[in-house]
């Protein structure tokens, strides 16, 4: 009991952590250029992640705020035998869902190499995110996220309510994860994840126990049907609703098989084990589960607009 509320609280610990973590703000590179290769495209969406997280930001995906990227060739030379590429980077940071753009600010850079290709991908390499007019356009977008989920938070956790509601688990994590501690909600959306998280363990536990009972009714003897049943119910989180009814028909399958075989010893202790071995490995996996689901979630996510191609 003291081992699971350990991880209940390093639970709670880590959820307040992940949620408070600071703003999201998703990296987006406008591919329209010609020449940009997929590697390229990669370069410039990690430098994007990189500015975002050197300035207190989270780099999220599929977000309604972004910070968009936009190059151009200012001009080409060659350098001997070598190819030089010129290029203006123009970044926009706004409302990606509103299409309100908050500032945007441009830096040039270099790059030289032995086709066009390389000169570019030199180039991009070379953009640098010490710039004074992009670091006051990402300390603008802070103060307009901030100002826009004060304005907002309240309809967007009572979006994530109706959300849970309909079973929708993982867009109401989504949802409320975006709420940044500088918003005085931030409180409430924390204290909604962890219940959103706890119906979301309760449903699926419930379904599997349904299903380990369901087995075990079928055959209640030694074999097959009692490993099954086991099976089931080792993947049941201890921290759900259910499992004291787990723990208990665990217990009646255990006992059926020691009455029926007494000298079976081994084969009890290695369903214990399967069973001990399950349950760490479920208490492992919540500490990260609810950051995973909103990024999985995020990543599924459709980014259906594009008003950002309107802000250069």
């Amino acid at each position: 009991m003291r081992i699971l509320k350990f991880y209940v609280s390093l639970l709670l610990l880590f959820v307040s952590t992940f949620v408070k973590a600071q703003i999201q703000l998703t990296p987006i590179v406008d591919t329209t250029i010609e020449g940009l290769t997929e590697n390229n495209v990669a370069i410039v969406e990690n430098r994007l992640r990189s500015f975002i997280s050197s300035h207190g930001m989270i780099s999220s995906y599929g977000g309604r705020f972004v910070l968009a990227c936009k190059i151009a060739i200012l001009e080409r030379e060659v350098a001997g035998i070598k190819p030089i590429q010129h290029l203006e980077v123009t970044f926009a940071v706004g409302d990606n869902v509103a299409n309100k753009c908050f500032g945007t600010a441009s830096v040039e850079c270099l790059g030289i190499g032995n086709s066009q290709e390389q000169a570019m991908t030199a180039a991009l390499r070379n953009i640098k995110g010490d710039n004074p007019e992009l670091e006051k356009l990402l300390a603008v977008a802070k103060e307009r996220i901030i100002d826009y989920y004060d304005q907002n938070a309240l309809s967007i956790i009572a979006k994530a309510k109706a959300l849970a509601n309909s079973q929708q688990w993982d867009q109401a994590i989504y949802e409320l994860s975006a709420i940044p501690q500088e918003c005085s909600s931030n409180g409430m959306a924390v204290k909604l994840i962890d219940d959103v998280y706890q119906q979301h363990i309760n449903h699926d536990a419930a379904q599997v126990l349904n299903e380990a009972r369901a087995v075990w009714s079928a055959d209640p003897n030694p074999g097959p049907a009692a490993e099954q049943a086991m099976s089931f119910l080792t993947q049941i989180d201890t921290s759900s609703k259910c499992y004291p009814q787990a723990r208990a028909l665990m217990n009646t399958i255990q006992a059926r098989v020691k009455n029926v075989s007494d000298s079976d010893r081994a084969h009890e202790k290695n369903m214990e084990r399967r069973r001990l071995a399950a349950t760490n490995a479920l208490q492992r996996e919540r500490i990260n589960a609810c950051r995973d689901i909103a990024v999985a979630y995020a990543k599924r996510k459709v980014l259906i607009q594009k008003h950002y191609h309107s802000w250069w």
